[in-house]
């Protein structure tokens, strides 16, 4: 007996899941019969204006929200890198600070407060950013969950509701099928009805509930991070100090990084490194490098040259070798003071042998103070010539009034005549002439670099700077000239561009070579 009621209440059951299945199959194939009548325009459509536009807004929620949770958790990842890779930094730096040097115990605390705050920030961010975001993100399942039910049962709605107009309009009317079609579709849209007036009360309240969740993310996300750069910013402060300390300590050992190879350029110097980009928060107000900021760019170019041991070494060779070759400065001549030859050449000889020493001791000031010496003498010399030959000149007129004087007892006064001939004419204007002449050749030599062969304009921009190419834009004009110590391709010129050389005079660090072919000469 135990056996056939086990047997009764197992075909019981299979037939119970049976039935289940059976009206769940239906449910289906009405919802999909309906959706095709719809489609074909056979039945209507219930439709709510109010819904679907709430709906809409879900959807653009939604599409916001996971964007948003993606971009704060590739933020948290990144900052978590960022700890690492501190983290990493800063023991490389502990390993390598010798224990002879100033602050190597506050090394440990500094390291050890700079884990802790990073740790502080990521377990703060996870918390009131990431989990915030995760929160806001997870209601959305369940709502569109909802949303779908919704629009099932507004197809068993609109299926039920066809179906009893259906049978209503038929022309044997049978009150059975009438009246469980009524009752059908009686449930139905109570279950839609209930459902729809859910979602259309719930839907607004969770888009203006986006409002609140980015302000409070957003605020603190600024609220952590100006929590965590203000105490990062004093740690770096802390460990500024002692870098600072450690160069006062070892102030007698620069730090010099050495240029390229001398295979690919001779000319490239040695440069000292510069001083760090000063921060509101992180550096202190009497940092050097706070006053650099306020100073031209050219002053500053200058001062890095002036400053540079190597540079300042290989610059006072070249310019002795320069020194020897040059002549001597000119004598200088007083226009209003024409003594004797002798009397005239020790002055010179002694002013010549200041000259010397003063060249000697600053000779980056001593070109321009030749030329204008050259010109002065140049000019000086003919000024004297002329009132020597005006005196002599003056004396034979003398001579001549006075023996008038014996024959004529009271001579008629005449004006002065001019003493200057027309020779000594020729002579003073050949001299100008000539001094001209030198000083416009001295202007071109400062104006062009040594060895200069023509002007070019660019003809198209040069971005490379592989090797000791030359960095140009279309249209920037370009000097071009020789240098034997340097090797070159051929069919490459050694230029550099005219507004660096007239800015800088530099044809170390701004010089390079120019393919002929991106080049047009213009001048010589």
């Amino acid at each position: 007996m135990a056996d056939g009621k086990l047997g009764t209440n197992i075909g019981g059951n299979i037939g119970a899941g049976a039935g289940i299945l059976a009206k769940r199959f239906q449910k289906s194939m009405n919802r999909a019969q309906e959706k095709v009548l719809q489609k074909l325009g056979k039945t209507m459509e219930t439709k709510d204006e109010q819904f679907e536009e709430c709906s809409a807004n879900l959807n653009k929620q939604q599409t916001d929200g996971i964007r948003l949770y993606k971009d704060v958790k590739a933020y948290y990842n990144a900052v978590k890198v960022m700890h690492e890779s501190s983290k990493r930094l800063s023991q490389t730096l502990k390993d390598i600070y010798e224990p002879d040097w100033h602050g190597v115990e506050d090394l440990t605390v500094i390291m050890e407060s700079e884990d802790l705050l990073w740790n502080d920030y990521e377990e703060k961010l996870n918390d009131q950013v990431v989990r915030t975001m995760e929160n806001y993100t997870a209601q959305f399942q369940d709502v569109k969950e909802r949303v779908a039910k919704r629009g099932r049962k507004l197809v068993d709605y609109d299926s039920t509701r066809h179906h009893l107009e259906a049978l209503q309009s038929a022309k044997k009317r049978d009150d059975a099928k009438v009246n469980k079609a009524e009752e059908e579709f009686n449930k139905a849209q109570e279950v839609f009805e209930d459902i729809n007036k859910e979602l259309r009360e719930e839907l607004p309240v969770l888009y203006q509930s986006r409002i609140s969740c980015y302000v409070t993310m957003f605020q603190n996300i600024s609220n952590l991070r100006d929590v965590f750069y203000k105490e990062m910013s004093m740690l770096n402060h802390n460990i500024y100090n002692m870098m600072k300390k450690l160069e006062d300590q070892h102030s007698t050992k620069p730090f010099i990084v050495k240029g390229l190879n001398s295979s690919k350029s001779k000319k490239r110097k040695s440069v000292t490194i510069s001083a760090p980009i000063p921060c509101n928060t992180a550096f202190p107000t009497d940092h050097p490098a706070m006053s650099k900021l306020s100073m031209p760019d050219t002053l500053a170019h200058t001062d890095t040259r002036i400053h540079t041991p190597s540079k300042s070494t290989e610059i006072s060779e070249s310019e002795s070798d320069s020194f020897d070759s040059e002549p001597n400065t000119p004598k200088r001549q007083s226009l209003c003071s024409v003594r004797s030859d002798g009397a005239s050449e020790n002055t010179s000889g002694s002013t010549t042998d200041e000259t010397v020493q003063a060249n000697g001791q600053e000779h980056q000031d001593s070109v321009s103070v030749e030329r204008q010496e050259e010109e002065e003498s140049k000019l000086s010399q003919a000024a004297s010539s002329e009132d020597a030959h005006n005196a002599s000149t003056d004396g034979d007129d003398q001579t001549k009034l006075l023996s008038a004087d014996e024959d004529k007892p009271a001579p008629i006064p005449t004006p002065r005549r001019s003493s200057t001939s027309k020779k000594d004419e020729g002579e003073t204007n050949e001299n100008t002439k000539g001094s001209s002449e030198d000083v416009k050749e001295q202007k071109t030599e400062y104006e062009n670099p040594p060895g200069f062969l023509y002007k070019a304009v660019a003809l198209k921009s040069q971005d490379s700077d592989e090797g000791v190419l030359l960095l140009f834009e279309k249209g920037d004009l370009i000097l071009t000239f020789v240098d034997d110590e340097e090797e070159k391709p051929d069919g490459f010129v050694w230029g550099v561009r005219e507004q660096d050389w007239i800015q800088y005079k530099d044809l170390t660090l701004l010089s390079g070579i120019v393919e002929e072919s991106e080049i047009e000469r213009i001048t010589s």
